[in-house]
């Protein structure tokens, strides 16, 4: 009996703590850097420490899948953005090339058109037509290139990632 006595006080001690450590606790209310001896034994206990790991870790596995499919979409974008540079550059050629056989074809019909007004209309209409054409391209040319400088800044920003 008088061991029992002398466990006493040991008993009076632990009872409360052992309850305390029973109290619920959510994977969420415990953090490992926190000083609370309680809180941290109730945790334990408790297995919301092991909890709080696994979700973080699945945090994390969603993270990097996340991140790893942006990573994807990136090169995509990049492979594409140099298979229409490539084109872009494919037609700029194409281009100057009809555009250098027009004004080689406008100077030897210059003395021509001088004699007759309707070859001089009919080459003032394609001239005509080719402003329009070009200025048409530009205004697509320059509504792309809005929409790429707009892509470059939000990929800088970090709003894809």
């Amino acid at each position: 009996m008088s061991v029992l006595l002398s466990k006493l006080p040991i008993a009076a001690v632990l009872l409360p703590s052992a309850l305390l450590v029973g109290c619920a606790t959510t994977p969420g209310e415990c953090d490992p850097s926190s000083a609370n001896f309680f809180n941290n034994a109730s945790c334990l206990a408790s297995g919301a420490y092991a909890q709080r790991q696994r979700n973080l870790e699945s945090t994390l596995a969603s993270e990097q899948r996340r991140n790893q499919a942006f990573k994807n979409l990136l090169a995509g974008l990049q492979t594409e953005q140099t298979a229409v540079r490539s084109d872009l550059r494919s037609r700029q050629a194409a281009y100057r090339r009809a555009d250098d056989s027009w004004r080689q074809i406008k100077r030897s019909l210059a003395a021509e058109s001088a004699a007759n007004p309707a070859l001089a209309t009919r080459i003032r209409q394609i001239d005509d037509d080719f402003a329009r054409a070009e200025a048409g391209k530009v205004a697509k040319r320059d509504a792309l290139a809005n929409k790429v400088k707009l892509l470059q800044r939000e990929l800088d920003a970090g709003v894809y990632y």
